[in-house]
């Protein structure tokens, strides 16, 4: 039986966030990509903008929030370049070295707390 009474309070963000944040994760043929340092992740990041976008994609801000030891990175980035870092992460295929990789999205959220917590994983 519901309560009439009971009211549920629901917050929603009614100002667009200048930033979204991004879970990523890196594959790397024939490599650990736990050896991986924060700048040489990033430098990857940059080539696929580079490689997809040109010099302009290359000019694009983003940040590294942390790097874990399997290879997913959380990204900030303004808000409207989603679609296109998304884009070149995606169609980015081979690093510097010649070696087949791959950069897979794993979450996108306006909060930063709304990739700490994820609903469809929690048990």
């Amino acid at each position: 039986m519901v309560d009439a009474d009971v009211k549920t309070k629901c917050f929603i963000s009614e100002k667009k966030q200048p930033y979204l944040y991004m879970k990523v994760s890196l594959t790397i043929d024939g490599e650990d990509v736990g050896q991986l340092t924060p700048v040489q992740y990033k430098y990857l990041i940059m080539q696929a903008l580079k490689e997809t976008l040109g010099q302009i994609g290359a000019s694009y801000t983003v940040d590294l929030l942390k790097l874990s030891s399997n290879g997913v990175a959380l990204l900030r980035l303004p808000r409207g370049y989603s679609d296109k870092l998304w884009a070149a992460l995606t169609m980015y295929g081979a690093t510097p070295a010649k070696r087949r990789c791959a950069f897979r999205v794993l979450q996108v959220s306006p909060f930063l707390m709304g990739l700490v917590v994820d609903s469809r994983w929690q048990q």
